[in-house]
């Protein structure tokens, strides 16, 4: 009972001296505090900058209208028509390829017919 009898004197003598001047008793030393400053200062600070980096992010953004949907849907259609023309002319190229080699007995002649094959839809 001793001990925390002194614990208690000691604690109340500490309020009553520090206890006007500062409301952080229990913070420790001036360090700790002077530490605890400059990160809730570094913390305002990275923030501060995400914000700035994000304003300049989103400045040439617009908000689209309902004529601008249209518009997108358009072209979005042309798009994908255009790919799947494109992904269909890949397609018999390369039927028209196998079908050629098909032909050819020899593993020299088809390669020799496949470099001249890709040599004439160069130059065309």
């Amino acid at each position: 009972h001793e001990a925390l009898a002194a614990m208690g004197d000691l604690v109340s003598k500490l309020v009553q001296k520090h206890g006007q001047k500062n409301k952080h008793i229990l913070d420790g030393d001036i360090t700790i505090r002077k530490r605890r400053k400059t990160e809730q200062r570094s913390k305002k600070e990275l923030s501060d900058k995400r914000k700035a980096k994000k304003e300049i992010q989103e400045k040439g953004r617009a908000v689209g209208s309902s004529l601008d949907i249209v518009h997108e849907r358009k072209l979005n259609k042309v798009a994908t028509q255009g790919i799947i023309q494109l992904f269909n002319a890949v397609k018999q190229h390369q039927n028209e390829v196998n079908s050629n080699l098909k032909k050819v007995k020899t593993e020299a002649q088809k390669r020799k017919k496949y470099r001249l094959r890709l040599c004439v839809d160069t130059t065309a």
